[in-house]
């Protein structure tokens, strides 16, 4: 007899949402259920396994593979990402100040 997903998540979302499963992580749910980690992985990046209700879910860091539910990229690679780009922009803008100056400066070599 064939199960299908929308089967098989119903089951685990009636599991899940009882008082002791709801703070189970990600490896829990795989030994209580059998739930292989790749359906857990797209449920609760689709967002049908709500971080509101059960906080230790996740799925990996699309950067580093590190489990998060915190979106597609984990806390760390969002603030790695975040502080790189601020870096860029303020070295453009100092490049660019640099260039600014220089504008006006002329050199003539013979």
């Amino acid at each position: 007899m064939d199960i299908s997903e929308e089967e098989i998540f119903s089951e685990l979302h009636h599991f899940l949402l009882r008082k002791n499963n709801r703070f189970l992580n990600n490896d829990e749910v795989v030994e209580k259920t059998g739930v292989p980690h790749e359906l857990i992985y797209k449920w609760v990046k689709s967002g049908k396994l709500k971080k509101s209700l059960f906080p230790n879910l996740g799925a990996p860091c699309e950067r580093c593979g590190k489990i998060t539910n915190h979106s597609k990229l984990c806390i760390e690679c969002t603030t790695n990402i975040t502080t790189l780009l601020a870096k860029e922009e303020k070295d453009k803008q100092w490049f660019q100040q640099i260039q600014g100056s220089r504008k006006h400066t002329y050199h003539h070599y013979k």
